[in-house]
């Protein structure tokens, strides 16, 4: 563990909080690469003569990135979903230029098309389909102005966001490059560190809740920025592609670890009473020497670039645990039954910490040094995770269509000459409502410095622009007006904000060579393009859809399908946990964890993986010839019930909370059965009825720590 800050660091604290940019060096880099591409899109633009030179300024900065993975992912989708969105805008306007209802009705079920499609994909994938529905609407609109001019408006608005998308993807790859696969190591040895130490927490008995949750959620965090970042390095070369399942796969292992360290943490912290006094006086010596290990490892920042000596100390440390487990199984019947069941069950979940982290190593390892190999045992592939439901991603269509609908007969209605502007901006904030639980909050960020933006750019235009004579002084400026925008793209916080203020402040401050402003066009362009995003805003909040359909479907299928087949030992229980995981690492950028009901279902469902392991790990245990004959039918008999009352549990409507207690009723008069057993003290019967007391003891916590996710009650705030 570090020590107590200097007082230059906690300055240097200080000032981050008070100044949240990130002003090193490699954001200064992105930010003045962002600009110079900026400008070059402008005058490639102006060069061409293309209608709208702004889109490919705007283009830009939509697209800045601080990789060159990233650039490159949503510059290939964006370029995708612009054609085929032009093409169908072209085709649309066609079949329907002359008559206003037919036109809007065709853009108003392609735009839900693309969005139904969209709602059920992740990362850059969603965002292509977005982007056709978006282009499409453009095209469609716009062009009805004037039909025959369609196709030159159509060729224009294409090739203006293809040369931004070219100017952004190059100075990305040739200027300073950041590799995602680069990002991906170093925030796998950051990672790592943090789970190590994460560990040791749950190890401390007198660790705050507080302390432990704060760090669990930043961890959550990094996970989900990992996974953006796993999307983004296929890009780059081929052997990342090549590699793109085991790095998903390193995702699973690292909610793995936490769900371990969750459960150990809780068990830890109630390990208290008179009776256990004796255990955890032999306890406290193992958890002290896994808990210095750790934290050992976390304050390793060369961890990684040793990572058999890891392994091997992972290793000797795991042999200890054992050891300390042998000698408290060996108290059988000599102390009582249930606290001697919690200190073995402590031990146990402290080596599967262990392993976890063991098997993190491995899959790095695997992932990333292919020219050094090392084997690791294959893993049935877990199902892939749409990352909303049918259900979810048609009311998203649907709400799609409907906001375009509206805005469009407001526009017919007022006969308002700028309503397509109006129709842009709600097309811009609807984004924002993909994939997203909560997307007024965004939007709004989004809204609130588009207005800053262009404001910025009205007062540019009145006091600045007049002195500027040639496009190179134009550029100079636009460059370092532009940089304030840049750092903040490049601040994760503020990257929506700094993409609004520099995208619009650029796009809205002219067009021409030739100062030419007109205020009042200004203002009614700019009025109405935020008024569309407002509106938008009002729509999103007062007809919310987010993912509670997709969490009862994880919910269900956890409980009535993959628990019960752990129960049954009809699959590994370590591929059951797999497939838990992976259904919940499609859900983690969703999830707010600040709102009781989500926490809820993230801790719910890093304890139903924990579960399928103790499942497992009875259903083995009642077959092993030195088990009791009664301790292996009672186990067997509980295996059987107990994944019965879970099938049930789906169906139960509002009798769950009776079934669940029911449940729980299950598992405890199994673990009293268990300690009422007469067996030999010392003996390895009785050894293995501890350790079976142990895993019905984890389960039976569930139903305390875990009831609200099991009642199936974490959609309420």
């Amino acid at each position: 563990m570090r020590g107590k800050m200097s007082v230059a660091e906690m300055t240097a604290a200080r000032w981050r909080l008070a100044f949240p940019i990130d002003l090193g060096w490699r954001n200064v880099v992105f930010a003045v690469r962002t600009a110079v591409a900026a400008v070059v899109a402008l005058a490639i633009a102006y060069w061409l003569e293309l209608q709208d030179p702004q889109w490919a300024v705007l283009t830009v900065y939509l697209l800045a990135q601080p990789t060159a993975g990233a650039a490159l992912a949503k510059g290939a989708y964006r370029v995708i979903g612009t054609l085929l969105g032009a093409t169908v805008g072209l085709v649309i306007l066609a079949l329907y230029s002359q008559a206003p209802v037919p036109l809007v009705g065709a853009i108003a079920l392609w735009l839900a098309l693309c969005f139904f499609i969209g709602a059920q994909m992740r990362n850059y994938t969603a965002y292509g389909f977005l982007l056709a529905g978006y282009t499409a609407l453009l095209v469609g609109l716009q062009g009805a102005s004037d039909p025959t001019h369609a196709w030159h408006l159509a060729f224009d608005r294409t090739a203006e966001i293809i040369i931004g998308i070219a100017c952004i993807t190059a100075v990305s790859v040739l200027v300073f490059p950041r590799y995602a696969g680069v990002m991906l190591r170093e925030q796998l040895a950051e990672l790592f560190g943090q789970l190590s130490h994460y560990g040791a927490i749950a190890l401390r008995p007198a660790t705050p809740f507080a302390t432990f949750a704060a760090l669990r959620r930043v961890m959550i965090e990094a996970v989900v920025k990992f996974d953006a970042l796993r999307s983004y390095a296929v890009f780059e070369a081929p052997d990342m592609r090549a590699d793109d399942a085991a790095l998903k796969r390193m995702v699973r292992e690292f909610l793995r670890v936490l769900a371990i360290a969750r459960g150990l943490y809780v068990r830890v912290e109630d390990f208290q009473s008179e009776d256990a006094e004796p255990i955890i006086e032999r306890l406290r010596p193992s958890m002290a020497a896994t808990a210095a290990l750790l934290d050992r490892i976390a304050a390793d920042v060369h961890a990684f670039e040793d990572p058999r000596r890891i392994r091997r100390e992972l290793l000797a440390a795991r042999g200890a645990l054992k050891s300390a487990t042998r000698d408290l199984e060996a108290m059988a019947g000599r102390v009582p039954f249930e606290p001697l069941a919690e200190g073995v069950l402590i031990l146990r979940r402290a080596g599967d910490l262990l392993h976890g982290l063991s098997m993190v190593m491995v899959s790095e390892a695997a992932s990333l040094r292919r020219n050094q190999r090392v084997a690791v045992r294959p893993e049935k592939q877990a199902p892939v995770v749409p990352a909303a439901s049918n259900m979810e991603a048609l009311l998203l269509a649907v709400r799609s269509a409907l906001a375009l609908v509206l805005m469009s007969v407001l526009w017919a209605a007022t006969e308002w000459t700028d309503g397509f502007n109006a129709v842009s901006g709600l097309a811009i904030i609807l984004f924002f409502a993909v994939n997203q639980d909560q997307p007024g909050k965004l939007g709004f960020a989004f809204l609130l410095w588009s207005a800053i933006g262009i404001v910025a750019a009205y007062a540019a235009m009145i006091f600045v622009l007049p002195w500027i004579e040639g496009y190179e002084a134009l550029a100079l400026f636009l460059i370092v007006a532009l940089l304030p925008a840049g750092l903040m793209a490049g601040t994760p916080q503020y990257a929506w904000p700094g993409i609004a203020f520099g995208g619009f402040f650029v796009s809205e401050i002219g067009t021409s060579n030739v100062l030419q402003p007109d205020e009042l066009s200004f203002v009614n362009a700019a009025f109405s393009l935020l008024f569309g995003m407002g509106i938008c805003l009002v729509l999103l909040n007062l007809f919310p859809i987010n993912s509670l359909a997709t969490r009862g479907r994880v919910w269900a299928r956890t409980m009535a399908i993959l628990l019960p087949a752990a129960a049954r030992g009809q699959r590994h229980e370590r591929a059951i946990v797999g497939e838990i995981v992976a259904m919940l690492a499609g859900l983690l950028p969703r999830l707010s964890l600040d709102r009781q009901g989500e926490e809820d279902f993230l801790r719910g469902t890093l304890g139903a993986a924990s579960t399928s392991l103790e499942l497992g790990r009875l259903n083995r245990l009642r077959r092993d010839a030195d088990l009791s004959s009664e301790a292996s039918a009672l186990i067997a008999r509980f295996l059987d019930q107990f994944a019965a009352e879970l099938e049930s549990l789906p169906e139960a409507g509002d009798t769950i909370g009776a079934r669940v207690a029911a449940a729980q009723a299950t598992v405890r008069a199994a673990l009293e059965a268990l300690a009422a057993l007469q067996l030999e003290p010392g003996a390895l019967a009785a050894a293995l009825n501890v350790r079976a007391g142990a895993s019905l003891r984890f389960i039976a916590d569930r139903f305390d720590i875990d009831r609200a996710f099991l009642v199936r009650s974490f959609g309420e705030a």
